[in-house]
């Protein structure tokens, strides 16, 4: 069998791969295109996109989140008539095609026999394949980082390659508009040719390059300029999210901010309002984002060492095998799979092999110069300290998974060969690199996974479809492992308090109210369950369970003026009048011209008279 059979066998490995993991998620409920998240801004762009809306004129605004992905969407949606599956079966195609590209460039760095390796590595992790399959942005990470790596390393093959280095441009500007923080690696790739090639040819090829990039940014720069009246390069959120992983709070990891809904719908309208009161006057999306930046750059100047700590552990955190999610727990979906529990290639093996391949590759060089291998070398470096720059999450952690691939399958044929022919320096090599870095990607970080809260959202479902049993069965076993008991439990009565189960909500409540049992917010939702729970009573003609439901909502809420108009209403029907008429007068009190305690209070004193 050839390399080239071999290669498309484990493209099609890939494939098959990541349609069992479509096939066990692609109707699953929490992972539906939903209200503010990602994947529910992205639809409802890419459907305005499809009906004609290309450029997004019905909001005169540039762009606040990455536009490839929309636009993506769009075009698939315009394509099929708006499927959903439409757009996730390319997805996974596109993330087999990633497959062959990261084993062609194995094989063209290393050898015919790093191929299969190296697309095995990326094939088998899990956690790619699982975001291939969701609608997300993250979906199209894995294809635009090896098409950009693959590109740039043919044009590194080549000489003159004028041509060449436009396209990996080009790839690389359809890379930032999906994820804008690798545009700066940009600056990188320059300086690296100009080294390697010399200052007029090195220029001249990095031009291209260049030219390459700002030409496909170019529809999302001239949109914003147009549309949105400024000169917004992509998109408008880098300050935003430079302060979520900078400053006081700030842990590395997403973190939500005063005054700022915790999702892109939110964000955006959010982030302007905080951002104009703190400033005291009417901002530019632009300048909104600069005082989101300003807020960000003075605390790390403020404090360089704090900074620079926070800064090392967040790249330990992009490194790491732990997960850190955004929107979704992949550690929660893994165990829901079989799929993903066999693509069990993850941080703990790519990171340890593609620093030892990385190593070997520049010690003992490969099949280009040593300084153009620099240059391409330089995506995994640059682009970790990108990420770490402003806060990690599990998918922005993903592009790294294809360049490590490479690396990794390099470095299994490296060592095999090393410890067939005894080499000692290269084994010695490869372990002084991939010991460390194992160390630092199995350590533990203490990063919080997400699947409590995953499995929360399940429970929460389970309530709304009436799975009654199922639900009581995992809110026993979770209640008593979940980080944050008192949220746990609220939303958990909440939604068995919109699906009509007034008793077990007010319950669930009660639990939610006990490690602090002065919570005003807590004390409300168990006030107004019993109000509800003693309202539906009343109406039975269950007159003292009502009375003592609407007793204990008027002692846990008292400045609720209906709560106390509901209790004298009760009591009245009792024949308790003055007291029936102290509450209305209370409640009257609380709300100044409240109708219906004025009309209590007169009925009461028509009676009385």
């Amino acid at each position: 069998m050839t390399a080239r059979l071999r290669l498309l066998l484990a493209a099609v490995l890939a494939l098959a791969a990541r349609g069992a993991v479509l096939a066990a998620f692609a109707g699953h409920p929490l992972l539906r295109p939903k209200g503010g998240l990602d994947t529910g801004v992205y639809v409802d762009l890419a459907r305005r996109i499809a009906a004609g809306d290309v450029f997004l004129r019905s909001l005169p605004s540039p762009f606040f989140v990455s536009p490839l992905y929309a636009w993506f969407l769009g075009a698939v949606f315009a394509l099929s008539g708006g499927s959903l599956l439409a757009a996730q079966i390319i997805q996974i195609i596109l993330g087999a095609v990633a497959v062959w590209l990261a084993g062609d460039m194995a094989q063209r760095a290393f050898g015919e026999r790093a191929a299969v390796p190296a697309a095995a590595l990326l094939a088998f992790s899990g956690v790619v394949a699982f975001h291939e399959a969701v609608l997300i942005q993250a979906a199209l990470d894995p294809f635009l980082t090896a098409l950009t790596l693959w590109l740039l390393y043919r044009a590194l093959e080549e000489r003159p390659a004028f041509g060449r280095f436009l396209l990996a441009g080009l790839a690389l500007g359809l890379f930032a508009l999906n994820r804008p923080n690798v545009l700066p690696w940009a600056a990188v790739v320059v300086a690296g040719l100009v080294a390697s090639r010399g200052l007029r040819s090195g220029s001249f090829l990095a031009a291209s390059f260049l030219l390459g990039a700002g030409l496909a940014i170019a529809p999302a720069s001239l949109r914003n300029a147009v549309v949105g009246g400024e000169p917004v390069l992509i998109s408008s959120h880098g300050g935003l999210n430079l302060l979520i992983g900078n400053g006081p709070g700030a842990d590395g990891t997403y973190r939500w901010l005063d005054g700022i809904t915790p999702a892109i719908a939110g964000q955006a309208s959010d982030a302007r309002k905080v951002a104009e009161a703190e400033a005291g006057h009417a901002l530019s999306t632009r300048a909104v984002s600069a005082h989101f930046a300003r807020k960000a750059w003075a605390w790390m100047t403020a404090d360089p060492a704090a900074a620079l700590r926070l800064l090392l552990r967040k790249l330990w955190y992009v490194f790491s095998g732990d997960e850190a999610p955004l929107n979704f727990s992949y550690p929660w979906y893994r165990q829901k799979s079989l799929a993903l529990r066999l693509l069990a290639v993850g941080p703990g093996l790519l990171v340890p092999l593609g620093g030892a391949g990385l190593a070997l590759l520049l010690v003992y060089g490969g099949r280009l110069p040593r300084k153009d291998l620099l240059v391409w070398a330089s995506f995994t470096p640059a682009y970790a300290l990108l990420v770490a720059l402003f806060f990690v999450a599990t998918r922005y952690r993903i592009p790294l998974f294809v360049p490590l691939s490479v690396l990794g399958g390099g470095a299994i044929v490296a060592l095999i060969d090393a410890v067939r022919l005894r080499q000692t320096r290269e084994l010695l090599l490869a372990a002084s690199v991939a010991l460390p870095l194992g160390a630092l990607a199995f350590w533990p970080t203490g990063l919080y996974d997400g699947a409590a809260d995953e499995e929360t959202e399940w429970i929460l479902h389970l309530i709304q479809t009436g799975e009654a049993a199922e639900a009581a069965q995992r809110v026993t076993i979770l209640s008593t492992t979940h980080p944050e008991p008192a949220v746990f439990w609220s939303r958990v009565s909440q939604a068995l308090g919109a699906a009509g189960r007034l008793s077990e909500a007010i319950s669930a409540s009660e639990r939610a109210l006990a490690p602090d049992p002065q919570r005003t917010d807590a004390r409300k939702a168990l006030a107004e369950l019993h109000q509800r729970r003693g309202l539906s009573r009343m109406l039975a003609g269950d007159i003292e369970p009502a009375l003592a439901d609407l007793e204990a909502a008027a002692a846990l809420d008292p400045m609720d003026p209906v709560a106390r108009l509901n209790l004298a209403a009760v009591l009245a029907q009792r024949g308790d009048t003055r007291r029936a008429r102290a509450l209305a007068a209370e409640a009257l009190a609380l709300r100044p011209g409240y109708e219906k305690a004025q009309a209590l209070l007169r009925a009461l004193e028509a009676v009385r008279k």
